[in-house]
């Protein structure tokens, strides 16, 4: 068990020895200039799935144009995500959107102050309700995620696979049993290390503050620390994507509420079978008569965290006397979409739609179409 590979000695050097160094050598970003916890609460999340030197300047500009709680949630659902575009992992923003308009309508305004409270809003999990909880709050509650879990393996010289809901729920407890009465600067301590000192290849160990406690540098075996077991491989998908264009127009649909890329806007697409343009022209004719056949324009690929899609695009030029389609419940491929969300935007108003980067990137290829 972790917590008997680490006496008592060095958890008091750990605690000890990281806030001595945190308060000297921490990183001045935007967010720790505040104890705001809605600007705590907004950085958090974005740090869920990007890297906090990627994160600023998109955090200055979320901050700028929705600078409360009320204007986050009085914002539309595409205002949000405009503003999010960039970021990826759109669900986030999504679920802040819908956090604040609870926030606003059941705690008037204000951030719950509690972990267990924190937990019942949409987007918030253990870790980042345990960061909130901390350093907005100073509840002594842990904030524990993938750079945690690496110092503490290596502190411990821990083999056991931080991909296993029991090892880190082992860490978990153990840190909660370490905190401080600054669990906030602890919680953050512990972070900004696995950050910028005891990272995932090449750790520092030579200038790392809690190098003397270190089990896995005494016994040389940083390297080899954390064990965490390979993912499983990405399932790749090929895809066909429908570019089309009418008076110098190009159509779009809004995607499901649930699902990959979810409520957001997107040309028409479906995985493919048949290939050479024939599965999405079945899908558009569905609701556009007289379809020429498709055009070839080119190909790309997108990749998500889970999945990869190798897209094919065809393009579809329609005259003025096509009429506009009644429904596209069969635009979006293998997903139950009962919306009937399109609009045909002109290119130069192409910047106002939440277009995420997957479809976004496909523009440049539509030059000569």
């Amino acid at each position: 068990m972790l917590d008997t590979k680490i006496n008592q000695q060095q958890i008091e050097m750990l605690q000890t020895d990281l806030l001595k160094w945190f308060q000297k050598a921490k990183r001045d970003l935007p967010f720790r200039q505040t104890r705001n916890p809605y600007y705590i609460w907004i950085s958090e999340i974005m740090a869920q799935q990007t890297q906090i030197d990627t994160l600023i300047p998109y955090y200055n500009r979320f901050i700028a144009t929705f600078p409360t709680v009320f204007s986050l949630a009085q914002a539309s659902v595409d205002e949000v995500i405009k503003t999010w575009e960039g970021l990826g992992y759109y669900s986030r923003a999504r679920n802040l959107h819908q956090a604040a308009q609870i926030i606003v309508s059941d705690y008037e305004g204000n951030m719950p102050e509690t972990f267990a409270k924190l937990l019942k809003l949409p987007g918030i999990g253990p870790y980042t309700g345990g960061a909130i909880a901390s350093i907005a709050f100073n509840e002594k509650v842990s904030a524990v995620d993938g750079n945690v879990l690496r110092v503490i393996s290596r502190y411990g010289n821990s083999f056991d696979d931080i991909g296993d809901a029991k090892t880190k729920k082992r860490m978990t407890g153990f840190i909660e049993g370490i905190l401080p009465d600054a669990a906030g600067d602890f919680n953050e301590a512990l972070m900004e290390l696995g950050a910028v000192i005891c990272t995932p290849q090449s750790p520092k160990c030579l200038i790392c503050p809690i190098r003397s406690g270190c089990q896995s540098h005494a016994a040389g075996t940083t390297e080899q620390l954390p064990v965490k077991k390979k993912k499983t491989k990405q399932l790749t998908k090929k895809m066909e994507v429908g570019i089309v264009k009418q008076n110098s127009c190009l159509f779009f649909v809004r995607r499901p509420d649930s699902g990959l890329l979810s409520g957001m806007w997107s040309f028409p697409i479906t995985e493919t079978v048949a290939g050479h343009g024939q599965d999405i022209k079945k899908k558009l004719a569905e609701n556009f008569h007289e379809l020429n056949e498709p055009i070839f324009i080119g190909t790309n690929r997108h990749v998500f965290s889970h999945i990869v899609w190798e897209m094919s695009i065809y393009g579809f030029d329609l005259d003025n006397a096509i009429r506009e389609p009644v429904s596209t419940s069969h635009l979006v491929s293998n997903q139950a979409h009962t919306r009937t969300d399109y609009q045909f935007k002109a290119l130069s108003e192409i910047d106002d739609l939440a277009l995420p980067v997957a479809f976004s990137k496909l523009l440049d290829q539509l030059t000569s179409f």
